[in-house]
């Protein structure tokens, strides 16, 4: 019995979109994962579906060397104190922050990626690392928030990065992901200013949308002075929580 061609063409199309249903429901590439297999984002090297980064990479990913600040995560100069400076002579707005990792190396490519050329992938392999560490450090959370923009803001910027990473983390670790805070106005980049100058820019920047009980984990991309957490995590106490975690990729 022979077989036509059209059999066989009909066989080969049938495996062909086979291999996209498989692929979409393993890693959500679809037709371009079959020509475009997934590299490292740094050396180029291939790497499993869902993956941003090959073993090697993330290895090599800088860690946090040295004494640091219980609660800031600073760096400290004398490993027998636990506060750094500002956190043991000011009022913090939050109880911790957890960062993954210092805004070097492999990190700042990361998210110099996921912020300015906004690649997707990156940004959902960070959210997931970010709530695997919080799950090791948190018990519960009522719920997951973001540090918010303003529409002028979210429209420069194509989108808020800290709100997509905040939707990642909350579905890992099945908690509600809530928008609990609003920015009133637009300020002056953080980065531009000097430490003294940060409070004050952000004074009065953000106000409370909804109410409620409870520990919340607030998520930003980047902490620095930890200004902006701060001013969020008074408005959010003043609406009835109780505390406040901050989940940041990178510690500057």
């Amino acid at each position: 019995m022979t077989t036509s061609g059209a059999t066989r063409i009909s066989c080969f199309v049938s495996r062909w979109f086979s291999r996209i249903r498989t692929g979409a429901r393993e890693g959500g590439a679809g037709i371009a994962a079959l020509f475009y297999p997934p590299q490292c984002v740094t050396c180029g090297a291939p790497v499993a579906w869902g993956e941003v980064l090959c073993a090697t990479c993330e290895e090599h990913l800088p860690g946090r060397v040295g004494p640091h600040c219980d609660r800031c995560g600073d760096l400290l100069d004398d490993e027998r104190v636990d506060l750094c400076l500002r956190c043991g002579t000011h009022l913090r707005g939050f109880e911790r922050a957890i960062s993954l990792g210092p805004y070097d190396g492999g990190w700042r490519t990361l998210i110099a990626l996921f912020k300015f050329d906004r690649e997707k992938a990156v940004g959902r392999w960070l959210g997931l690392r970010l709530a695997d560490a919080a799950a090791r450090s948190l018990s519960e959370v009522a719920c997951v928030t973001h540090v918010p923009m303003t529409r002028a803001e979210r429209k420069a910027r194509g989108g808020n990065p800290s709100q997509e990473l905040a939707r990642v983390v909350a579905r890992r670790l099945r908690a509600p992901e809530r928008s609990l805070l609003q920015k009133t106005r637009t300020t002056r980049p953080q980065r531009t200013l000097p430490a003294r100058e940060r409070a004050v820019n952000l004074r009065g920047a953000f106000r409370g949308v909804r109410s409620g009980t409870g520990t919340v984990l607030l998520v930003d991309d980047l902490l620095t002075t930890g200004a902006t957490v701060d001013e969020c995590g008074r408005v959010l106490k003043s609406e009835g929580y109780s505390e406040v975690y901050v989940l940041t990729v990178v510690r500057a």
